[in-house]
Order: C-alpha cells, then sequence, then structure tokens
C-alpha cells in the first residue's frame, strides 16, 4: 500500500508539473506594462468586479460579500460617479446546463470585465476544493482555442487564468482560507469543504504556491473563520470574515479603483460629456464600411465643392446604414480637418460637429444638441447661452446664415428622430440658404416631415438615396463578418443566403450573419439558412421567439419591454433590481389579478425583500442580447437600450400588439413608474419618473414628486424652467394650482425652520421667478417681497439685493407686454419697473465679477427701453421727459461698454439700435445713421437672416415712414418681412404683422406699382 500510495502521489506531482509547464506557455510576454493603469473619464463608469471559487465550500463568504462588502464599495463608487457590478455567476447554476455554456458563461463574463474595465477587477476564494475539472472530451474546441485551454485545469483555475495569472493582473485578489477552519466545522460538514479527487491536495498546494510567486503578499491574502453554526438553508456560517475577508477585500478594491478610476479634478461639462459620447458612438459604428466608396465621395464633393449653400442629405429606409456611413463620414472628415486638408477652411480651418441622434442619453434633445453646436462654435458661453428652445433655434439660424461664421461642417444622423416639436419638425433652426462656409450632411428616412420640409424650401438640398447593397458588397459583409470568429460558408450557402430580397439590407445582413454565428450544428446549417426570414422585422420577431426559448423566456421578454417603455434606456443595475422579483415579472393574464401600484393595490413584494436578479440568470439573458443592445455611446456608463429602432419596433409588434395594447403598456409603466420612485439618484430619477407617470396619468405622484424641493433645483432654470413647467401641465389643470401647491409648501417649509434665511430667501425668489414664468405675477410679487424683507434683515447685501429689484423690475415689465397699446394705463407698472432698475443698478456699481457685469449690462438696456416708454407716454413730475432722455443715453452708454470689454457684438449692436430708437426723436437722421451702424455690426456678427437684423431693419422701415421716405420703408418692411418669414415662419404673428403692414394702402399701391414696372422690364 506504502509503495502504491508513494507512486500515485508522484504520477499527480508530475502530470500537475507537467500542466504548470503549459501554463507557463501561455502566460502573456508583456505582463507588467498595466501595473500603472489610470484611465481618465468622464461621466459615470461601470466597475465590475468578477468572483471567482467554487460552489458549495463559499457560501458563507459570498453572504457577507454580497450583503455587506459590495454594497458598502458601491455607495463609495456612487460617490465617485461609478456604478459596481458585481459578478457571481456560481450562484443559481441550473443542472441542465451544458458544458459549452457553463464556461463560456463562466470565461465570457471575464472578457466583459476586460471590455469595461481593461484589466479586470477579479476576487478569488481559494480553500480545500479545486472544483471541477473538465475532461479533455468535454471542451469544445473552439472553447479551448478561445481561452487557451489547459488540460488538467479545473473551472476555477481556468478563470483565474484568464482573468488574473496571465496578464499578471495588479487588480486581482487572491484570498486563502487557512484550513484550520476545519477543526471547528462538525465532521458530517466536512464533505462541503474538502475534496474527494485524491489529486486535490497537490493541486491546490501547487496553486497557492504559484499565486504567491506570481502575485506576492499583497495580492494573495490569508484569512481565519471559525465555524458558528447553521443556518434556514442548513448552510454553514462562520464568525469573523466580516473582520477578515471582509475588510481586506472592500479595502483592496477601493484602492484598486480609486487608482485605475482617480476622482476627477476637472468636471466635463454636459456638452462636452456629449460630445465624448457621440465620438465614441462614431469610433464603433464607422469601423467597417463596405460597398459605399461611390456614396462616400458624393459626400466628399459636396464638402468640398464651391458655390454650396444647401444641405446634403442622405436618405433610406429603416436598417439601409445610414448611420454607419454618417459615422464613417465623421471619422474621415474630423481626421482630414485637423490636419488642414480639407480646402475652403482658411486659417481656423474647419470646425467639424457631429451628433448622432438616438445615439447616446439625450441625444433627440433638439435644444441641447444646438446650444452643444453654439458653444462648440465660441458663439456663446455659459452666461451667454440662450434660454429657451425658440432663442436657440433663432441664434442657431443667424450663425448658420451668417457669413463671418467659422468654417464649418455640421453632420447630424438621424435628423428626423430628434423630440416632436415645431422646431424639430419646420426646422426653425437651418437656414434655406447656408452660408458660403456652412455645409450641413444631414441623414432621416425619406417622406418624414423632416424631409418633407426640406424639399417644400425654394432652395430644395442635395439628395442621395442609400441604394441597396450590391452582390459584391454583401458578399464582402458576410465574408468579413463571419471571418472574425473563424466561420465561413460555402458557395452553395453563400448563394442561399444572399438570394433573400433582404440581403440587400445591411442591418438584417449583419443580423443573419450573427444568427448563424452562434448556431452550432454545422450539418444543419444550410436548413439554419434557408429557415431565416425574409424581411428585417419578420427575421427580428423569429430571432426574439429563439431568445425566449434558449435564454431566459420570460426573464428575456420582461428586458426587452422595460427597455421599450424607458425613456432614455436603463442601467444594468436598474434592470437587475427589477428583474428581481421574479414572482412578478409579467402582466397578469386576466383582470382579476392584482394591479400595479398607480392602478390599485400593490401586487409587489416590499421592496426590502427584493434582491437583484442573480448575475448566472442575466449573464443568460445578456448574452443573448448584446448584439442587439448598446451601452449609450460606449462610453461605459451601463445604459443599455435597443442598438437600433428596427428591434423596438418588432418588440412592439410582437409583445404589444393586439386589443390589450394600451394596458400592457400602461403596466409596465407602472412598474418602471414604481421602481424609479425608490431610486434616490436624482438626476436618473428625473429622466424617468416622471415619464412614466405621464404616461399611466397618475397625477396624484406627479404633484409630489414635483412639489419636492429637490426636484424643483433639479429643473429649477433662472430664465425659464420650461421643462418644469411642462411637467406641471401634465400634473394639474392650471397654473393657479401649482402656484397653491407651492406657496403650501413654502408655508410649511417656513414653519419647519429646517432652512436656514439665507436659504429661505433664495427659495421664495426662485418659486417667485418660477411663477413670473408661468404668468402668475400677483403671487410673484409678494414672494419677492418676502425675500426682500429677508435680505433686509440680514443686512442687505449687494449681491443679493440687486437680483431681487432686477426681478421686481422685470415683473412689472411682464404686466406692461399685456397692454396692447402705449397708454397712460401702463404708468402703475411703468414706474415702479423704471424705479426698481434703478435701485438695483444703484446697489450694484461695486460688484465687478463678469456675471454680474453682465446682468448689469442687460438691466440697462431694459431700463432705457422702459424709459423710451417712458418718454412716449410724457412721464410725470418726478422724471420729466428731457431726464428720461438723459437717463436713456447714459444707460446705453454704459451698457455698450460693458458689451464692447466682454466682446459681445451682437448686444452692442442692439445697445446702437436702442440709442437710434432714442435719438430719432430729436434727430432722425442722426437716427437714420445709427440705424445702419446697428445693421452693419448685426449682419457682421449674426447674419442677415436674423432676429436682431429683423428688428433693426424694421425699426429703420418705421423711421423712414416717419421721414416720408416712403420708397425706402417699403424695402425695408419688405426685407422684415423676408427674414420674419425666413426665421419664424409664415404664420407667426410677428410675420403676419409685417405683411399687414406692406397691405396698408400707402405701401400697397408702391408694391403694386413696382410689379407692374418689372412686367414691363
Amino acid at each position: 500500500m506504502g509503495c502504491g500510495s508513494s507512486n500515485a502521489t508522484s504520477s499527480y506531482k508530475y502530470d500537475i508539473d507537467t500542466m504548470w509547464d503549459q501554463v507557463s506557455r501561455t502566460v502573456d510576454s508583456r505582463g507588467k506594462m498595466d501595473k500603472q493603469l489610470v484611465i481618465s473619464r468622464s461621466g459615470w463608469k461601470t466597475v465590475r468586479i468578477f468572483v471567482s471559487s467554487t460552489f458549495r465550500d463559499f457560501h458563507a463568504e459570498r453572504e457577507v460579500l454580497v450583503k455587506e462588502v459590495f454594497p458598502d464599495l458601491r455607495v463609495w463608487c456612487e460617490k465617485r460617479r461609478l456604478h459596481l457590478v458585481d459578478c457571481d455567476l456560481r450562484w443559481g447554476v441550473p443542472k441542465d446546463t451544458t458544458t459549452e455554456e457553463t464556461l463560456r458563461t463562466c470565461l465570457g463574463e471575464i472578457d466583459r470585465c476586460y471590455q469595461d474595465n481593461i484589466m479586470p477587477f477579479f476576487l478569488n476564494l481559494t480553500s480545500e476544493r479545486c472544483g471541477w475539472i473538465p475532461n479533455q472530451n468535454e471542451i469544445p474546441e473552439s472553447i479551448a482555442t478561445d481561452y487557451r485551454w489547459v488540460n488538467g485545469l479545473s473551472v476555477t483555475e481556468m478563470e483565474i487564468m484568464h482573468g488574473a495569472y496571465r496578464k499578471d493582473n495588479i487588480n486581482s485578489l487572491f484570498m486563502i482560507r487557512d484550513s484550520s477552519f476545519l477543526k471547528s466545522v462538525p465532521v458530517q460538514f466536512h464533505k462541503d469543504f474538502v475534496d474527494v479527487n485524491p489529486v486535490a491536495p497537490a493541486k491546490l498546494q501547487m496553486l497557492k504556491q504559484m499565486l504567491k510567486e506570481r502575485f506576492g503578499a499583497k495580492q494573495l491574502q490569508f484569512y481565519n473563520c471559525e465555524y458558528e453554526g447553521v443556518n434556514d438553508q442548513k448552510k454553514v456560517v462562520f464568525k469573523g470574515l466580516d473582520k477578515t475577508l471582509g475588510k481586506q477585500v472592500h479595502d483592496f478594491f477601493k484602492e484598486r479603483i480609486s487608482l485605475q478610476y482617480p476622482l476627477q479634478t476637472t468636471n466635463l461639462d454636459l456638452f462636452q460629456q456629449s460630445r465624448e459620447a457621440h465620438e465614441s458612438f462614431m469610433k464603433n459604428r464607422s469601423a467597417s464600411v463596405l460597398g459605399r466608396t461611390e456614396l462616400l465621395e458624393q459626400i466628399k464633393e459636396h464638402v468640398i465643392g464651391i458655390g454650396i449653400d444647401v444641405p446634403f442629405v442622405l436618405l433610406g429606409g429603416p436598417g439601409t446604414g445610414k448611420s454607419s456611413i454618417m459615422a464613417r463620414v465623421s471619422d474621415v472628415t474630423v481626421s482630414k480637418a485637423l490636419l488642414k486638408e480639407i480646402p475652403g477652411g482658411g486659417d481656423q480651418g474647419w470646425h467639424v460637429f457631429y451628433h448622432f441622434v438616438g445615439a447616446v442619453p439625450g441625444s433627440p434633445n433638439l435644444e441641447s444638441t444646438l446650444k452643444r453646436l453654439l458653444k462648440e462654435l465660441g458663439i456663446v458661453n455659459d452666461t451667454t447661452m440662450p434660454k429657451d428652445l425658440e432663442s436657440t433655434c433663432q441664434l442657431t439660424y443667424a450663425t448658420l446664415s451668417n457669413p463671418n461664421t467659422r468654417p464649418l461642417i455640421l453632420i447630424i444622423d438621424a435628423l428626423n428622430q430628434f423630440d416632436e416639436s415645431k422646431e424639430s419638425t419646420v426646422l426653425t433652426w437651418l437656414p434655406s440658404k447656408l452660408s458660403p462656409q456652412v455645409r450641413c450632411i444631414f441623414s432621416m428616412i425619406d417622406e418624414t416631415p423632416q424631409h418633407k420640409t426640406l424639399q417644400s424650401r425654394p432652395n430644395r438640398p442635395t439628395e442621395v438615396y442609400v441604394t441597396p447593397l450590391d452582390m459584391t458588397s454583401r458578399e464582402a459583409i458576410v465574408t468579413e463578418t463571419l471571418g472574425k470568429y473563424q466561420k465561413r460558408l460555402d458557395k452553395q450557402q453563400m448563394a442561399s443566403l444572399l438570394s433573400k430580397e433582404s440581403s440587400q439590407n445591411p442591418l438584417w445582413l449583419s443580423i443573419a450573419c450573427e444568427e448563424l454565428r452562434v448556431f452550432g450544428s454545422f450539418e444543419s446549417l444550410s436548413d439554419k439558412i434557408n429557415g431565416l426570414a425574409d424581411g428585417l422585422l419578420h427575421l427580428l420577431a423569429q430571432i426574439l421567439t429563439r431568445f425566449e426559448k434558449e435564454n431566459g423566456g420570460k426573464m428575456l421578454v420582461a428586458t426587452l419591454c422595460l427597455l421599450e417603455c424607458s425613456c432614455h434606456g436603463l442601467l444594468e443595475t436598474e434592470l437587475l433590481s427589477i428583474l428581481g422579483d421574479e414572482d412578478h415579472l409579467m402582466p397578469p393574464n386576466n383582470s382579476s389579478e392584482k394591479k400595479e401600484k398607480g392602478e390599485g393595490e400593490s401586487r409587489e413584494k416590499k421592496f426590502s425583500d427584493i434582491g437583484p436578479l442573480s448575475a448566472h440568470k442575466w449573464a443568460r439573458v445578456f448574452r443573448a442580447l448584446k448584439p442587439f443592445l448598446r451601452p449609450f455611446g460606449d462610453s461605459g456608463e451601463g445604459r443599455l437600450d435597443f442598438y437600433h429602432r428596427s428591434l423596438s419596433k418588432a418588440v412592439r409588434a410582437k409583445y404589444f400588439s393586439g386589443n390589450s395594447e394600451e394596458n400592457l403598456y400602461r403596466w409596465w409603466h407602472a412598474k418602471l413608474a414604481n421602481y424609479f420612485e425608490r431610486v434616490a439618484n436624482l438626476e436618473r430619477k428625473a429622466e424617468e419618473y416622471p415619464h412614466h407617470l405621464t404616461k399611466i396619468g397618475d397625477q396624484k405622484r406627479l404633484v409630489a414628486f414635483l412639489t419636492d424641493w429637490n426636484v424643483f433645483d433639479h429643473y429649477y432654470r433662472e430664465d425659464f424652467s420650461g421643462e418644469l413647467l411642462a411637467l406641471w401641465r401634465e400634473a394639474v389643470d392650471s397654473m393657479a394650482t401649482m402656484e397653491e401647491l407651492y406657496i403650501a409648501r413654502l408655508d410649511k417649509l417656513a414653519e419647519s425652520n429646517t432652512m436656514n434665511e439665507e436659504d429661505m430667501s433664495l427659495q421664495y425668489e426662485k418659486v417667485g421667478r418660477v411663477l413670473m414664468q408661468a404668468g402668475q405675477l400677483k403671487t410673484c410679487f409678494k414672494l419677492l417681497e418676502k425675500s426682500m424683507k429677508i435680505e433686509t434683515d440680514l443686512g442687505a447685501r449687494p449681491e443679493r439685493m440687486v437680483i431681487l429689484y432686477d426681478v421686481l423690475g422685470t415683473m412689472h415689465n411682464e404686466r406692461l407686454v399685456l397692454h396692447d397699446y402705449m397708454t397712460k394705463a401702463m404708468m402703475p407698472d411703468l414706474k415702479p419697473a423704471i424705479q426698481y432698475r434703478q435701485k438695483s443698478l444703484e446697489i450694484g456699481v461695486g460688484l465687478t465679477e463678469d456675471r454680474f457685469r453682465l446682468k448689469r449690462a442687460f438691466s440697462l438696456m431694459k431700463l432705457a427701453f422702459n424709459l423710451r416708454t417712458w418718454i412716449y407716454l410724457k412721464g410725470d413730475n418726478t422724471l420729466s421727459a428731457s431726464e428720461a432722455t438723459d437717463l436713456g443715453f447714459e444707460s446705453l452708454k454704459e451698457a455698450k461698454k460693458i458689451f464692447v470689454e466682454l466682446d459681445d457684438k451682437a448686444h452692442v449692436a442692439e445697445c446702437i439700435m436702442n440709442e437710434a430708437m432714442l435719438i430719432s426723436d430729436d434727430s432722425q437722421q442722426e437716427g437714420l445713421e445709427m440705424y445702419g451702424e446697428a445693421e452693419a455690426l448685426s449682419y457682421q456678427v449674426c447674419g442677415e437672416m436674423s432676429v436682431l437684423s429683423s428688428r433693426i431693419v424694421i425699426n429703420k422701415g418705421i423711421l423712414l415712414e416717419e421721414m416720408g421716405k416712403m420708397e425706402d420703408a417699403f424695402d425695408y418692411f419688405s426685407l422684415g418681412k423676408k427674414i420674419k418669414t425666413e426665421v419664424f415662419g409664415e404664420e407667426h404673428p410677428q410675420t403676419l404683422r409685417m405683411i399687414r403692414t406692406l397691405n396698408e394702402p400707402a405701401f400697397k399701391r408702391i408694391g403694386q406699382r413696382r410689379a407692374k414696372e418689372a412686367t414691363k422690364t
């Protein structure tokens, strides 16, 4: 026996030595290169920690990790704008899982860690079991090739190889449980902790030795624990794990994460974050564009062409490859612009702006897109940013039509997918005639409202349709796509695939290739090809049916429905939390079942009773859907949504059609509303929660949400809180109700004494501004008075008093706008408007920061405008008309000086216009000259087709009419009409006003005479 035992041990040792020799040949030689990995980032990032261990013997440790260590780490990560995802795939692996599926699940999840974090955060727990050692025949050839499998290694050891050992991963931690714990464990439980495989002791001894040599004491740590008893599931519980294992794991990964993702010292603003996200999407989609050489050449000729003043429009149906083409165009154009290889850019060179609607969060928002464009061009800064969509569109229009704008190439993919609004449909931001140094390249689906708008314009765009792929291009796409995975079709199979009509569509072809790639039986491959559904939506429906059957059933369907109903996609962590309630995963089958909260009594478990979906179950769903999902912009934020809108259509057709369509949507929106009601991250909550409450018509909860002060602060904008007011219109029947609710909340806040006086004053002001924006002027005044009283008691701080007096002036000015004509009835509001402005300006003399100086300049202009009305109404004994005139000129002179110093030429032009209006009362000729000066400067800065230019030319026309120069006045009113029509549209009140002016008898006669003369000519 002794000799036999010795021989067996020697044999084991020889086999183990041989195995580790093979391991050494698979180790990456570059090893230490990634030791100082530091990743710069913007926005949120997902961090994955992969947990590797045998299953039966580490139940207690996993409980501590999942319930204590990782939650603490997650809280810490969120403060650093990091999402933590712990990946423990040993939890709940079903018995009927195939070997290949198990191995791909484990090793594939490590692949995801590489993709997200470059070097995985890897935790291994090792003790006295080595776990499952697959036989050589059990390892599929594809697995052996893809992961350089070493025969004789256990699955756990192979995880160690792939996730840590081969790359000398600095982010890996190995926690070795000291074998002394067995002394405290009752004998009947030893079978759960000791491997019965005779090779295990020698194998584990060698593993621990090799890990020690490879990683050192910091990454290889030992811990002790002691038997405490068993839990309700008859699983052994150890005591002391929180202080030994838990603390070591927590501290190690906290240090490694902070080193790899250091806390950002400078935060990118939202516009910079958006640009980076679009850049990531561009790089991802531009990698492979085949068979489009001629089309790309046409776009190139448009960019470098001379005398181009219309957009280039790329047209085609869903899935025709427009986004990939636009991504390639963007990528190439950016590179060539940086090298100044594109002619016509002058000394500055071309600025390239690219935007992919639907590709990243917020990308369908037209206002934010145009503001990003204006900021990149240097037209505006944070202080001078337009306050709403209308003014943003007007400034963009002026910029794109202005010959002094920097050379610009504007590339927008999916123009028809901007959020629905008049501005996005009618394209009020896009001039019909572009400036000579502006190139616009758009893609869209043909016959959409945006396409029809462009076609209806006098200057029609250059249109090119994306044609179906030719046979050579189709074959190249199939060969390249399958070739990445060492797969190819024979001639007959290729012919069968390409004979399908839908193979002309790039998206159908790429989806079909992915479906063939994952198909396991080569013998049945031809039948599989023949069975692929012809038609994009039909193919997607076919694939979704297979997914249901093979990858999670209801879990997969629920994932698709949740993503379809989400407003801006869902974070992976959010999906896992929602899917964790597996007992109530799907809508009820009949009306007798309880409904979601918001439609009756909640059928949900208590939130505290629901844990996230197990990593293994999610891995199956994610692995199936991965080709059709995208993390927005591939930025690593971890937010998932459909990669293409065609999948959204397929999901709607398959899971939301029929007589119960409305109820199904309502159920899923209610489920999402219930989840986001509990979400603490206000940024995410504000993106999703009110959207779902609106969809289910839950006004009660929407009101409760909007009256939360944190929510108020999130949506509040000093100039115009458009989003907040839009939500209130969904929540209540009138703005008066909103007013009552806010006043009640303010009273309650004041009574509670939970807010200091300074903040209470600011809150009164902010609510007052919102009420003023909503037209509730009476209550606005009362709140501003309360704020003023608090500030007076606090010592009348200048930086606050200057703002409050100015807001009071603005409020009275809002009342003045309600008058149709200038009459003495305006005096009760005109006088305080002037007095409050004067008081604000008096207090603000000593405030020299740019933000205060800019506010002062605007206040001075508004004061001058009010003074002109005062002069027209002859004033009163407190301020004569002549005194008002002098004060108006002084105000405009100071405002102009500030605007000059801040290099704000547009407002300099506006000041000159206001000076012309004032001086015209005494000297019409001098006023006419000043109008000419303002006109020239406005054309230079804003272009002819701009709101400011329209105001100047119309005011100049009015002066010419007063001077009796009717022919010249007719010319300027006609120009004013042209600009108003271009900027605002034919039906806008300002355009209609110009039409009425030109229809007045005197001007009508001039127009008729000129038309006759033109006919004779």
